[in-house]
């Protein structure tokens, strides 16, 4: 009996294929250079989009701020007798003529910018020596 399970285990071993170590690293590293360059790409669009829209953003920004009568309460600021007389006041005009959308609007794009700027970077160094090294 224990002979019959010998040869049965004999012939059911398992050949190893010579290439297939080498055809799983290939997938692999195939694999990741495709998601590395779909990354760059879809960053690439985002920094160009967001670099676009800081223009009509910082445009709507300007015209809000001289709309908005900031730079008359800026300027009072620099009047001594404004100043110490009725500085809660002026704070708080200061303050209510802020406009916040725009500013909020206008950092979030350059802080996306930046961001995909970052990214789109780090991909550039980090992607040349993908596969490069291991590939004969």
């Amino acid at each position: 009996m224990e002979k019959e399970l010998i040869k049965a285990f004999n012939n059911a071993k398992y050949q190893l294929d010579t290439n297939l170590t080498e055809n799983i690293w290939h997938t692999i590293i195939k694999r990741e250079k495709h998601i590395k360059r779909f990354k760059l790409s879809i960053f690439s669009i985002i920094g160009i989009s967001s670099l676009a829209g800081m223009i009509p953003a910082f445009n709507m920004l300007l015209k809000d701020f001289s709309q908005s009568g900031f730079y008359e309460y800026v300027s009072l600021l620099f009047n001594g007798n404004a100043l110490s007389t009725y500085w809660k006041e002026l704070t708080l005009s200061l303050a209510e003529s802020l406009p916040t959308i725009n500013i909020i609007l206008s950092l979030s794009l350059v802080f996306v910018f930046f961001l995909s700027v970052r990214f789109v970077a780090k991909q550039i160094i980090n992607n040349k020596y993908v596969g490069k090294a291991y590939i004969a």
